[in-house]
């Protein structure tokens, strides 16, 4: 019952971080029906390959290892590492141009989720949930992960945006992005996903003073 439990034990832990239901998160990762996920919960089934693989396959984020037998970090690659800090706006020239920029330091922030740099970001449009000045950590991921009400920094060619994203799908055909603030006294954006050139998904944020 121990190894049943567990099993349950990590398989709720990714629902929670990826802020789903469980029924969401049964179509997001692409079962046909929940059921399968709600006779792991019952006990009456462990986590198979394919669904660890379908799971992974969605997050990459999450240790296919950990999953399978509960040994290891949840976060493959484990947590935190040397990540990469740039002393300026996120929402700037940064993403646009990071190949040619240089870190200003390299920071160690054990508990944190594997991620691939670190910024400011001075977007008001958040400050309800991230404070301007803040230091956000990113993970660089694709439209087809997003986890709806997430925070993301969405990378246009004509401009750079911190917002919570939904993806949608458009009355015309093809898939969509509905950007919001966290104080809704800004403008709700919808774009195509054709017009998103990098995406990364905010994992964390550091205020500072």
């Amino acid at each position: 019952m121990t190894n049943v439990n567990s099993n349950w034990d990590r398989l709720a832990s990714v629902i929670r971080w990826a802020n789903m239901s469980v029924n969401y998160f049964g179509r997001h990762i692409g079962l046909a029906r929940s059921e399968t996920l709600y006779q792991i919960k019952a006990g009456h089934n462990g986590i198979s390959q394919n669904l660890a693989r379908r799971i992974v396959e969605k997050f990459p984020e999450i240790s296919l290892g950990w999953l399978l037998s509960g040994e290891g970090e949840m976060f493959a690659g484990g947590k935190g590492g040397k990540i990469p800090f740039y002393d300026c706006d996120v929402c700037g020239q940064l993403l646009r141009q990071l190949s040619q920029a240089e870190a200003r330091c390299r920071l160690n922030i054990p508990l944190l989720e594997e991620c691939d740099l670190a910024a400011r970001s001075y977007d008001v449009a958040m400050s309800g949930e991230i404070m301007a000045g803040s230091i956000v950590f990113l993970k660089h991921t694709v439209t087809d992960a997003i986890i709806p009400g997430g925070i993301y920094v969405v990378v246009c060619e004509n401009y750079v945006l911190l917002r919570k994203v939904y993806p949608i799908k458009s009355e015309v055909g093809g898939a969509e992005l509905t950007l919001e603030s966290a104080d809704g006294n800004h403008n709700v954006i919808k774009l195509s996903v054709n017009e998103v050139r990098d995406l990364y998904r905010v994992v964390g944020n550091l205020k500072l003073g």
